[in-house]
C-alpha cells in the first residue's frame, strides 16, 4: 500500500491549493475576514501535504522538509481554521485582538521550528512512510504547538457545531446546516488525523487528511451556495 502514498499526497496538494484558490477568490469578491483566515489555513494545509509528497519522493524526511511540514501542517492549520471560524461567530473587536496574539504566536512558533537543533539521526532513522514525533524538545516548541493546536481545534470543531444547531433549530436553510456538518465531519477527521497516523500507519493518516480536506472543501462550497428557501430568523454574523 505504500506505492499509493505518493498519489494520495499529490491528490491532497490539488484538492487544497484549489480550495485554497476559491477561498482567497471569494475574499476578494466579499471582503469577509473568515474567508481571508480560511484562505491562509488551507494553503498552510497545501504547504504542508507538498512536504510530505516531497518526502515520500525523496523516500525520507530531511531537515527542510521536515521543519516546513512540522511548521506548517502540526502547528498553524487548526489555529487558523478556528480564527476563521471565530470571525463567523464572535464579535469583529474581539476577534482582532485574538488575531493580533495569534500572528504573534505563529511568527514566534517558526522562528523555534527554523532555528531550533534537529536530532538529524533521529530524524534520518525514519523514513517516510512514517511522521517522525519527539524531534523538537517540549519546551517551547512542543508546548506552543499543543496550545494553538488544541484552541484552534477547539474552536472550529465548536463553531462548526454551533452553526449546525442553529441552523437545524431555526430552519432557516437546510443546506446551510448540512455545509457545516460536513466542515465539522472534516474538522473532527482533521483532529484524530495525526493520531491516527500513529497508531495504524501512515496510510491512514494521509487518506484521513485527504478525507479531512474534502469534507471542509464540500461544505464551504455548499455553504456559500444560493439559498433555496426563505431565512425568516436571524443568522450569525458572517
Amino acid at each position: 500500500m505504500s506505492t499509493i502514498n505518493p498519489l494520495i499526497s499529490a491528490i491532497d496538494v490539488v484538492v487544497s491549493a484549489v480550495f485554497a484558490v476559491s477561498v482567497f477568490r471569494q475574499y476578494a469578491a466579499r471582503r469577509k475576514m473568515h474567508q481571508l483566515m480560511w484562505g491562509i489555513a488551507i494553503a498552510i494545509w497545501a504547504i504542508a501535504v507538498a512536504a510530505e509528497l516531497a518526502a515520500t519522493l525523496r523516500g525520507r524526511w530531511g531537515l527542510v522538509t521536515y521543519r516546513v511540514y512540522y511548521a506548517t501542517g502540526a502547528l498553524l492549520i487548526p489555529a487558523w481554521l478556528g480564527m476563521g471560524t471565530m470571525y463567523l461567530i464572535a464579535p469583529k473587536r474581539l476577534n482582532d485582538w485574538i488575531l493580533a496574539v495569534l500572528s504573534v504566536l505563529s511568527v514566534i512558533g517558526i522562528v523555534l521550528i527554523a532555528t531550533t537543533s534537529i536530532d538529524s539521526a533521529k530524524l534520518y532513522s525514519v523514513s517516510a512512510s512514517s511522521v517522525p514525533l519527539k524531534v523538537f524538545p517540549f519546551f517551547p516548541v512542543e508546548l506552543l504547538l499543543i496550545i494553538l493546536n488544541t484552541l484552534g481545534a477547539l474552536a472550529f470543531i465548536l463553531g462548526a457545531l454551533w452553526s449546525v444547531y442553529f441552523f437545524a433549530r431555526n430552519h432557516t436553510n437546510k443546506e446551510r446546516a448540512i455545509a457545516t456538518a460536513l466542515i465539522a465531519i472534516g474538522a473532527l477527521i482533521a483532529t484524530v488525523a495525526h493520531s491516527v497516523g500513529v497508531l495504524s500507519g501512515i496510510e491512514l493518516f494521509r487518506i484521513s487528511e485527504l478525507l479531512a480536506v474534502i469534507f471542509i472543501f464540500i461544505g464551504y462550497l455548499l455553504s456559500n451556495a444560493p439559498a433555496t428557501q426563505p431565512q425568516t430568523a436571524t443568522q450569525p454574523a458572517s
